[in-house]
């Protein structure tokens, strides 16, 4: 199941791990796909398979 999570103070929903600016202080989760505010970074992790 993929987790969405939030940084304090961002709007900006990220989900892989390996993502660059994935949040060390999560402030939010969810487990549905936010419909926006979705980190670029995760969705082109995402869509090439590097996205654990």
């Amino acid at each position: 199941m993929t987790i969405y999570v939030q940084e304090t103070g961002s709007d900006t929903w990220h989900w892989c791990m390996n993502c660059s600016k994935f949040p060390t202080s999560i402030t939010k989760t969810r487990t549905t796909r936010p419909t926006e505010d979705l980190c670029e970074e995760c969705e082109a992790k995402e869509k090439s398979g590097n996205c654990p």
